[in-house]
């Protein structure tokens, strides 16, 4: 009888009913999804997954029980072409992790398709819920991605957290698109995270005292009385914009395009053996009178190349998705140090170059999105983004509202221009400063001839009400001219060499 009576209860489970007794004997039965809910745990398919939460808000645990999702979204759009071929094991490696956190004979989990994974854990206490998503998150990122950049950018794994109720639809089914605008959500939550959740309310209070940024830009000419030293008082930043500026895309797109015909015709473009890093110019800042910001420089050394490219040399000739990968690179760098800059308490800017064509419609979030980590006090007091590459025959039109997509990162944005267009600084709307390189090109002019033809350049930049900045000196008498003449950022090879990290040994260890 021992045997029967397993082989019945085992029947009676299959139809949904629970046996009591002997065989033939009274067995009451109870709606399936019940026995599906207490048989079905661990990994399930979509539509189980949708009965067991189902079941879960009938009975009204739904008010304590959220379901949680983990996207791999942000690590397939930084793939690209290759999730195709990486998409089977990552789908192996996320279904294993997941599964080692929980308890699979009580939670319950699915994967609604190879990036989205959803689980419930209905009989665990909120911190134990908190903790195990935790987990589940960090080993993901870990395991996955490591410290891997793709593409000048690193992903990130999301959990969103929502009510049951909320993703189920009116059939008893999972609302996929309402998930699906959960974990959008919790990606730009994730990208505005504050000032708070990483110092701490004490710290946070204490740092964000006070409106001025910590790397001002100054220069206008208005001087105070001196202390210790003279010191210029920062440009009042322009009103908002209230007009629609004329746009024309068309133009933008087609200097793309042959931008990308050209490069077609150079030996040596961009391939996967280059390698980049990173490296950081000290910037002298006038108005505090000390090597106060480092400014970044990307170094691409291609595979069989005599000497690696430094700066806008490594841009030559580039194609605009060659430059777009460099941006990308110098952007997602320059945000880790940002955060690292920020969180250590040092007062140290961050200028970081990029070029005009990755601003085009199609490719400007590639490069903003980096940022949106980063505190909002840490963009605003910090980084300030130079934009490189401007030439005379970008008409004024694309000029007007090139710069639009970088107010939503909410820092300084300055312009880098050759040194005989100055005619082109009106058409800069929205820029906080403009400057030139004297490194682009080879000095063939003394002091005092190269000092008129920049004094010349900043008293136009002030008539637009910006400042001016000089990238490249080479002597040291000139730079001292320049500060004293009012520049607001300086740096040369007669300052300072580059380093490899932003923080300069007295502020290091003024922080520690």
């Amino acid at each position: 009888m021992g045997l029967a009576q397993q082989l019945w209860t085992r029947f009676a489970r299959q139809l949904g009913r629970t046996a009591h007794g002997a065989p033939g004997g009274a067995a009451r039965t109870r709606p399936a999804r019940h026995a599906r809910f207490r048989r079905k745990t661990g990994h399930v398919d979509p539509a189980t997954f949708a009965d067991v939460l189902t079941d879960l808000i009938e009975r009204g645990l739904d008010r304590k029980t959220r379901l949680h999702v983990f996207s791999l979204a942000d690590f397939r759009a930084a793939v690209g072409g290759k999730w195709d071929r990486v998409q089977g094991l990552v789908e192996i490696a996320a279904d294993s992790i997941v599964c080692k956190h929980i308890d699979l004979n009580r939670d319950v989990f699915t994967r609604l398709d190879a990036e989205t994974s959803c689980l419930a854990m209905p009989q665990a206490s909120f911190k134990e819920t908190q903790t195990c998503v935790a987990a589940i998150a960090q080993d993901l990122a870990v395991y996955l991605f490591g410290d891997v950049v793709v593409d000048g950018r690193s992903a990130q794994v999301v959990a969103a957290h929502m009510p049951m109720r909320t993703a189920m639809d009116s059939d008893g089914g999972l609302d996929r698109p309402a998930i699906q605008r959960a974990v959008e959500a919790a990606l730009a939550a994730a990208h505005r995270s504050t000032l708070t959740g990483l110092l701490g309310a004490t710290a946070a209070a204490r740092l964000s005292s006070g409106d001025q940024p910590i790397f001002a830009i100054s220069g206008n000419g208005a001087r105070p009385p001196p202390v210790d030293g003279p010191q210029w008082q920062p440009v009042p930043p322009p009103p908002p914009r209230r007009h629609q500026a004329a746009e024309s895309p068309d133009w933008l797109e087609t200097q793309l395009e042959q931008q990308a015909q050209d490069a077609v015709k150079r030996a040596k473009p961009m391939a996967p053996e280059t390698s980049l890093k990173l490296s950081w110019v000290p910037v002298w800042v006038t108005c505090r009178q000390a090597v106060g910001a480092f400014q970044a420089r990307v170094i691409r050394t291609d595979e069989d190349a005599a000497q690696p490219l430094a700066g806008a040399q490594a841009y030559a000739g580039a194609a605009p998705i060659e430059a777009l990968t460099l941006d990308r690179f110098v952007a997602t760098q320059a945000a880790n140090e940002l955060k690292a800059l920020f969180v250590g308490q040092h007062r140290t800017g961050l200028t970081v170059p990029l070029h005009w064509m990755s601003l085009a419609p199609r490719w400007r979030d590639c490069i903003r999105i980096p940022f949106e980590d980063c505190p909002a006090a840490a963009r605003r007091k910090l980084l300030k983004i130079e934009i490189f590459g401007l030439t005379p025959e970008i008409p004024a039109s694309i000029l007007h509202s090139l710069f639009e997509p970088l107010e939503l990162v909410g820092c300084d944005v300055m312009a880098r221009l050759p040194l005989t267009a100055m005619d082109m600084i009106p058409s800069l709307r929205g820029v906080r400063a403009v400057g030139v390189d004297l490194g682009a090109w080879e000095d063939e002019h003394c002091d005092d001839e190269l000092f008129v033809k920049l004094a010349r350049f900043r008293d136009t930049a002030r008539q637009s009400r910006a400042a001016c900045y000089v990238w490249g000196v080479q002597r040291r008498s000139l730079i001292t001219r320049l500060a004293q003449a009012g520049f607001s950022l300086l740096s040369g090879p007669c300052l300072s060499g580059a380093v490899s990290r932003p923080v300069p040994a007295a502020d290091s260890s003024r922080a520690a």
